[in-house]
């Protein structure tokens, strides 16, 4: 496939379903298909369950084709990537005590209040992720129940999709704690809340004794959060037409759409004022990319029962040299059921913070010990001042000591950690 291509599908298919949401919630109604967008994805929050799937919307045979239109010389795809792209599916399974539009995280998410950092943290609100194929294979899963995070992969599966060998990660994983084993080995693994609450606070006293004071978490100021979100329904309210096609296989069908290059101009211009407080926004471009194509772009919206059931894109738009007859859609179901709500597995391994310790440390003193078992001479044991020395930069004691044990000097371990006399 094109660059272009390749390198646009997750941004383009992401930046459009934001944009259709936001663009009908809330924004001046241009039509009454607007309107109906607008409830649909309002709906979807009244029922306490939602489950959504992204994948291809296309065969093997059709990803194969368009390739073929949309390929250089030399550069076309196999038919072995052709069937995991039309295979794969990534999910989401959203359950919660109450209606999803109660809880404070959609509240907070809608209203810019707090967006980035709230969506997840109400009691009995559960997720799940899955990475799995179409015929039931997993790949990977990631569960959030009752502010406890659980993992589980299929390495093997994932280095076979990316055309890779897990025999050499395998084997590393020897260095490390028995969780790493037991992940590699494609059983479930568990982390408490308060353990990863712990890890990241030692790590902030870590960042602040390396900075000369603790340093707070970012954070993004609720007004410009709530600006930006203003500020971007606005430009998309300019924007975004909408156009009713009637039905289709028993669901309303509504085309939306947007100038490509008009659009991702009129929002840098429009964002990059809101943001220029924000550190790193300065360099924020003024003007769209030169490779966004100057064309009109859209996806196809179908309604059911009120609700949102599913939304088309088709990743041909994107390059504006292909043929008409070249389509390559990207598709998202939703539902109201989510199905079994996400539950904590039996038999998890749990990932204490004395794992997360002896990960470090192991990858810290990986230099030493290799010094070590070459023949070189053992490290001298340090002071008991060398080791407060040490832990004054927010690690433990016990960090210290294994990495000194492994064969690192106090010279080395200092220059490690960036400690400073």
């Amino acid at each position: 496939m094109r660059r272009t291509v390749r390198g646009a599908v997750a941004a383009t298919a992401c930046t459009v379903v934001l944009a259709t949401g936001l663009a009908a919630c809330g924004t001046v109604k241009q039509l009454t298909a607007a309107e109906k967008v607008s409830d649909a994805f309002g709906n979807i929050t009244d029922s306490k369950t939602f489950k959504a799937e992204l994948s291809f919307g296309a065969t093997a045979d059709e990803i194969l084709a368009f390739d073929k239109l949309a390929s250089d010389k030399g550069e076309q795809m196999d038919r072995k990537t052709a069937e995991l792209m039309a295979e794969l599916k990534i999910s989401l399974a959203v359950s919660a005590d109450k209606p999803l539009k109660d809880l404070d995280s959609f509240k907070n998410a809608q209203s810019g209040a707090d967006p980035l950092n709230s969506l997840g943290q109400d009691p009995g609100y559960d997720v799940a992720y899955a990475l799995s194929g179409k015929s039931g294979k997993s790949y990977a899963e990631l569960r959030l129940v009752d502010g406890n995070i659980y993992v589980k992969a299929d390495v093997d599966g994932i280095a076979q999709l990316a055309g890779e060998d897990a025999g050499e990660l395998k084997d590393a994983g020897a260095m490390f704690p028995k969780v790493i084993q037991d992940a590699l080995a494609g059983k479930w693994i568990s982390i408490e809340g308060k353990t990863l609450k712990e890890f990241a606070e030692q790590a902030t006293k870590a960042a602040g004794s390396k900075s000369g004071g603790a340093s707070a978490a970012p954070s993004v100021d609720p007004k410009v959060a709530s600006g930006l979100v203003n500020t971007v329904k606005d430009v998309l309210s300019r924007n975004v037409t909408f156009e009713d096609k009637g039905k289709q296989d028993g669901a309303e069908h509504i085309y939306v759409a947007a100038p490509a290059k008009a659009l991702a101009d009129d929002l840098l211009k429009s964002i990059k004022p809101v943001l220029k407080d924000i550190p790193g926004m300065e360099k924020l471009p003024g003007a769209a990319p030169t490779d966004i194509p100057d064309k009109k772009i859209g996806l196809d919206v179908f309604i059911k029962d009120g609700s949102v059931s599913a939304i088309s894109f088709d990743l041909a738009q994107i390059d504006p040299k292909l043929p008409a007859e070249a389509h390559l859609p990207v598709k998202v179901t939703f539902s109201k059921d989510a199905g079994e709500a996400p539950k904590a597995p039996d038999g998890a391994t749990k990932f204490a913070m004395s794992d997360f310790e002896e990960i470090v440390t192991s990858m810290m003193g990986s230099a030493g010990s290799k010094a070590k078992a070459g023949g070189k001479t053992a490290a001298a044991p340090l002071t008991a001042a060398q080791i407060k020395e040490l832990t004054a930069t927010g690690i433990t004691e016990a960090q210290v000591k294994l990495m000194n044990q492994s064969g690192m000097t106090f010279e080395q371990i200092k220059k490690l950690l960036g400690a400073t006399s």
